[in-house]
């Protein structure tokens, strides 16, 4: 009988062990996925924004040089000035994508699946918060530079300059942060503990504080 129940206990947890390997194999593949296309869909965005920013760099540069108004109208000052601007702009966003490129990382396999899910968890939420950070210093650091170029011409040329020159360059700001990957940022927030904080009497003329969670 005894030799009976402990069969029976092994056959259990085999099939519970079998289950759960089979359950971290689909999510650590699921997981893999979905980090080597978001990898593959930040470099692209890289460089093309990279070709973008420095093509436009050197374009304004050129029409600079050669005392060109891209508009059609007359080089004056005005143009000469505002051409100049753009290109220090555009090579500040050029650098950006340089220097701090959006990059996700993707984990080497190992030998258990269920180290991997651990693992790949990890490497989502790393992904997430590597968007998440791009998109709004991709915000805000296009409009801190457009801000300063709007100064500068203001200044040394008139409001109406300024506000031409930043009302043509500032969309590239946000339409270079809204087509940047962010489907790990929307997963990792998804995936995210969401703690519930409440109270409740104890029925003995007290009460209790507590903490639910979900994970």
């Amino acid at each position: 009988m005894l030799r009976v129940v402990a069969s029976f206990a092994l056959a259990i947890a085999m099939t519970a062990s079998a289950a759960r390997a089979e359950t971290c194999d689909r999510e650590a593949s699921t997981l893999r996925a979905h980090l080597v296309e978001e990898a593959q869909r930040a470099k692209r965005w890289n460089t093309i924004w990279a070709i973008l920013f420095g093509a436009a760099a050197v374009g304004q540069a050129a029409f600079a040089v050669a005392e060109v108004n891209p508009t059609g109208g007359d080089f004056d000052d005005d143009a000469k000035e505002t051409l100049w601007v753009g290109t220090g702009k555009a090579t500040l966003a050029l650098g950006s994508k340089v220097v701090l490129p959006l990059r996700i990382p993707v984990p080497s396999t190992t030998t258990d699946a269920c180290t991997d899910v651990k693992v790949l968890r990890e490497a989502l939420a790393e992904a997430g918060r590597r968007e998440r950070r791009s998109f709004w210093l991709t915000h805000i650091g296009g409009t801190v530079v457009n801000l300063a170029g709007f100064t500068i011409l203001t200044v040394r040329r008139s409001f109406k300059t300024g506000a031409i020159s930043f009302a043509i360059s500032y969309p590239v700001g946000p339409a270079s942060a809204y087509t940047q990957p962010r489907r790990s940022w929307t997963q990792w927030r998804e995936r995210r503990d969401s703690w519930v904080v409440g109270a409740s009497a104890d029925g003995e003329g007290g009460g209790r504080l507590w903490i639910g969670g979900q994970w």
